[in-house]
């Protein structure tokens, strides 16, 4: 076996599989692994975010990865991605900001899983992989029409208001003031990786992350398949979840649950991706018309009230409460001649996530539209196109500094150019972020004399290949 594979590294080692962008390790007609390298380039100007902050300017690695996929005969399958330049942990926030100048010091597995597919209706995946919820976290992240990604512009704004930076969870501490009176100041909660800007983020499904692509992803096991060629896909699927036991955010090993159908009338002429994973955008390979709904869901036990965490989540209560995410999306995207538009929808929803203000649920709530186009012909040395989207979030009951209950909004706005050289194997990005939180959330002083927050706008030029 280790011969067959040392010659076939021989063999096909120098050579580029241009169908799968990969260089193809085979042992035999039905054992081979698909082996890449993908990267993410990026030059920014970052606007000011709060009133003490600066605008900056960067170049940095916002991904570098490479990733194996393969099979060992017909029914098992397998493959991982290796994120080398994903995150920092410097302190700077998540998608859609510089990273370290100097590179990466560490590496992350963010996909790593094993598949059963015993017929294309009923497969079997177990592992660390996208969270099929909604087509937000399931999407390949190498395939946005904006860069910048899904989420950014809260993660951006909350990172302030909830400490995840530090990855601590703030809450607000009641001390006595003069004279009989009472006045919050925040108080840090250490001793945990729990990323709570991405829990109470709408456009992330319910897990742990140290950022918005990672919040993607979940350790479990998933029963999924397509029936009647593309027509329905169903996930059914059992993870760890963000309330996770060994963390130390549950009092019970409670696990997480969810489902997702997607539809696509292919009576009609139109297609969806076989594949487990979604696609933001099929640059007019296929004509794609489909609905997707989502559920998952999550108990969080609240018995143990000697856990900081646990009882600041629980709000000291010791009943049990069961947070659950709603998706509804839907994608079309169709090519008339050399013209290809898309339009894109969601709407997705968090409630009951903790207790907040005046032993209310937090909830959260977000709605997006994307407009994308594609010029499908060869101008200079490659397809021009264009894409924008909009995104609102709404975060309710939230206890977080001085927003005391009220409705904290978001408003993001993304428009950019894209030039394809080779579809997504060697594209240019160039546009603008613009995030506009309400009056509510500009009102929050700061720790750390960082001011107040404000609308601010980050340009970026990205480049991508994938090999």
């Amino acid at each position: 076996m280790k011969k067959k594979l040392l010659l076939a590294m021989a063999v096909l080692g120098a050579a580029a599989w241009q169908g799968a962008n990969a260089i193809v390790l085979k042992a035999n007609d039905n054992e081979f692994a698909n082996v890449g390298l993908e990267l993410q380039i990026w030059a920014q100007n970052d606007g000011k975010v709060t009133s003490n902050d600066h605008t900056s300017n960067n170049f940095s690695v916002n991904n570098a990865r490479v990733y194996f996929s393969g099979e060992i005969n017909p029914i098992v399958q397998f493959g991982a991605d290796l994120d080398f330049a994903d995150h920092d942990y410097s302190g700077l926030p998540a998608d859609g900001t510089a990273r370290a100048h100097q590179g990466t010091s560490y590496t992350r597995v963010s996909d790593a899983f094993i598949n059963f597919k015993f017929m294309p209706e009923f497969q079997l995946m177990a592992g660390l992989f996208r969270d099929p919820v909604s087509r937000l976290s399931n999407t390949d992240e190498y395939t946005y029409v904006i860069p910048t990604g899904f989420g950014y512009g809260f993660d951006e704004v909350w990172g302030n208001i909830t400490g995840d930076a530090s990855g601590v969870l703030k809450r607000k501490l009641a001390v006595a003031g003069p004279h009989g009176s009472t006045h919050y100041i925040p108080e840090y909660l250490n001793g945990t990786n729990y990323a709570l800007d991405n829990l109470l983020n709408p456009f992330t499904p319910i897990t742990l992350g140290d950022d918005v692509q990672n919040a993607n992803r979940d350790a479990g096991i998933a029963i999924w398949g397509n029936v009647a060629d593309t027509m329905l896909k169903y996930y059914l699927f059992a993870a760890n979840g963000a309330y996770d036991y060994q963390a130390g955010l549950n009092s019970e090993g409670n696990l997480k649950y969810g489902i997702r159908v997607e539809f696509t009338p292919t009576m009609l002429g139109y297609k969806n991706s076989s594949g487990f994973v979604d696609q933001d955008t099929f640059l007019g390979a296929l004509n794609n018309l489909t609905i997707g709904l989502g559920y998952e869901q999550q108990k969080l036990d609240c018995s143990n009230t000697s856990s900081p965490v646990i009882k600041e989540l629980c709000g000291g209560q010791t009943s049990s409460i069961t947070p659950k995410y709603y998706d509804v999306d839907a994608n079309w995207e169709q090519k008339f001649g050399t013209f290809v538009p898309q339009i894109q929808l969601g709407w997705a929803e968090k409630k009951d996530l903790m207790v907040g203000y005046n032993n209310s649920n937090v909830k959260s709530t977000g709605y997006y539209v994307q407009l994308a186009a594609l010029y499908d012909q060869v101008v200079g040395i490659g397809k021009p196109g264009i894409a924008f989207r909009w995104e609102n979030s709404k975060v309710d009951n939230a206890n977080f500094l001085t927003l005391d209950g009220q409705s904290a909004k978001i408003n993001r706005y993304g428009i950019f150019v894209n030039y394809y050289i080779a579809g997504e194997a060697a594209k240019m990005s160039l546009g603008a972020d613009i995030v506009d939180p309400n009056g509510a959330l500009k009102s929050v002083s700061l720790p750390n004399d960082n001011g107040n927050l404000k609308s601010f706008t980050d340009w970026t030029l990205a480049l991508q290949t994938e090999f």
